[in-house]
């Protein structure tokens, strides 16, 4: 945990904030924090008695989840994750006027419903940057901070949707399919830097959202899952998936089976 004074810290609004950052307290940067369950997962976590900074591109709405949070635990930063030096530059301003962070959840998504063939491609390509790259992005920028500190959790929020493209969804379907790809490589990456980082791709189910369905899971319901799992730390966790508040045990494909049949012949 991080010792940490009391930061007065400016937002992109020209807004000043005062949170309470003791030696305590935990602090938590949630993607994708203006509405659904990234709103659901920062109202859960300052209700935990973690401070949150959360990122969006929507300024107005990250205010209004202020709003839905604990009195001054919660700092709205507008940053769009699918650029680098923005979020690089929030990272920094983080750690500068804060302190390290603890937690990392990526949670930005985005989904453009359109037709491949008619559609202008940067319909494609924007989801592909933001929910693919905004992990990626983020994760390079908050990763030092926890390797220095030699403590730190991602949960990375996956989807099925990629093992199952849907008519009108591939941006979506292959940014989804890419992000769980980086996931498991960030946690084969990190394990020789274990029980610093802790990497876990959770999988909250079909929400009652706007990219959701209405008879989907309330968001609030799936924040205590997650919120849950990002406190756990236990090194059990590491390279794991979570669907919904269960651990998912991944199918051996052909190619890993015969991987291992010949390497055991060695």
């Amino acid at each position: 945990m991080n010792g940490r004074s009391v930061a007065s810290f400016k937002t992109n609004s020209d807004r000043s904030l005062q949170l309470p950052c003791t030696d305590k307290s935990l602090l938590a940067v949630v993607t994708g924090a203006s509405a659904g369950l990234g709103r659901a997962l920062s109202r859960r976590l300052t209700a935990r008695g973690v401070v949150v900074v959360g990122i969006a591109r929507n300024d107005r709405e990250l205010h209004v989840t202020g709003e839905n949070c604990a009195p001054s635990s919660f700092l709205p930063i507008r940053c769009n994750v699918a650029d680098f030096f923005d979020v690089q530059t929030a990272a920094t301003e983080i750690q500068k006027n804060i302190g390290t962070v603890d937690i990392l959840i990526n949670n930005a998504a985005i989904l453009d419903e359109c037709d491949f063939l008619s559609s202008n491609a940067d319909r494609i390509n924007d989801q592909i940057l933001t929910n693919l790259l905004g992990p990626v992005n983020c994760v390079r920028a908050f990763l030092p901070q926890m390797l220095v500190q030699k403590k730190g959790r991602i949960v990375n929020v996956g989807s099925f949707a990629g093992d199952d493209p849907r008519q009108g969804k591939l941006g979506y379907a292959v940014s989804k399919a890419g992000a769980r790809c980086f996931s498991l490589a960030l946690a084969r990456e990190l394990e020789s830097k274990l029980p610093s980082v802790i990497v876990t791709e959770w999988i909250p189910g079909i929400l009652c959202t706007r990219y959701g369905q209405p008879d989907g899971i309330d968001p609030d319901v799936a924040a205590c899952w997650g919120v849950d799992l990002a406190l756990d730390d236990r090194v059990e966790l590491h390279g794991k998936t979570y669907l919904k508040d269960e651990e998912f045990i991944r199918t051996t494909t052909i190619r890993q089976k015969l991987r291992k049949a010949v390497a055991s012949m060695f």
